[in-house]
């Protein structure tokens, strides 16, 4: 099972932040820089492991319609958007 590090740290090939860094952004309140966070953790990672390393209320500001509307895949939008309408309603 993943950690909530490695899962941060195989994201972040493209960024110059650390682990930390990221971790700190997620955690914080500015939601311009969460966004491309939550982006590529959607695109990048299967939703149980998701489940499983970020927080209720990461989740939540996650599965935001801004953010699913930026992924490039349209199955992908279906399905988060699917999840989110179950979960959130």
């Amino acid at each position: 099972m993943e950690t909530r590090a490695e899962v941060l740290r195989r994201i972040n090939w493209d960024y110059t932040y650390t682990v930390e860094e990221i971790d700190s952004i997620l955690k914080g309140n500015d939601y311009r820089l969460k966004k491309p966070f939550y982006i590529k953790l959607l695109k990048s990672f299967r939703w149980y492991i998701l489940q499983k390393v970020l927080s209720t209320d990461e989740i939540k500001e996650m599965l935001t319609p801004d953010v699913i509307n930026n992924l490039h895949i349209n199955s992908l939008k279906e399905k988060y958007h699917y999840v989110r309408q179950i979960l959130y309603g």
